[in-house]
């Protein structure tokens, strides 16, 4: 079982890629600790190689906001979910993480910083078109609602019969 949950800066993914982890018991590899070791960002090698470690596992949910040099690993999973969620939402989920990370109260593995809450506005324009064109078995989650009722319904499926749902 290999998964790979996409969106937004501040849509959730951590969240949800965590929540999944410990139901499945999956590794769960946030991509922004694969770029980043902690305030450094790692080389194009170091990337790659901690990149195939990853693919090399038997089971796996990864979580970025499918960034350019990440697309190519659409192909070596057996699940996307796509994390939808209404702008507005995202906005303010983004100021309120720029604050508590100036505040101290959440870490980060950047230097929080007015351009950096610029840029995130800026990463929250995902090419969607390539995501869903291209997965056979892509869930997409539109509101908090429904990530907790698809959280429910994998906690009760023991058969994992949901990985092979695609959801638009």
């Amino acid at each position: 079982m290999k998964i790979y949950i996409v969106g937004t800066v501040g849509s959730g993914k951590s969240t949800l890629a965590r929540q999944l982890g410990e139901l499945l018991s999956i590794s769960v590899f946030p991509l922004d600790d694969v770029v980043h070791d902690g305030k450094r960002r790692r080389s194009e090698q170091e990337i790659s190689d901690l990149t195939q470690q990853i693919l090399q596992q038997e089971k796996f949910i990864i979580e970025d906001t499918l960034r350019e040099q990440f697309t190519g690993l659409l192909r070596e999973v057996d699940s996307v979910i796509f994390l939808d969620l209404p702008e507005i939402f995202l906005k303010y989920r983004v100021i309120k993480r720029y604050f508590r990370q100036k505040l101290g109260l959440e870490s980060a593995n950047y230097q929080p910083s007015l351009q950096m809450l610029r840029q995130m506005f800026i990463w929250q324009k995902i090419d969607r078109r390539d995501l869903i064109e291209t997965q056979p078995n892509l869930i997409v989650l539109r509101s908090k609602r429904q990530i907790k009722k698809f959280i429910e319904e994998v906690s009760n499926d023991k058969n994992d019969s949901w990985l092979g749902k695609s959801r638009r």
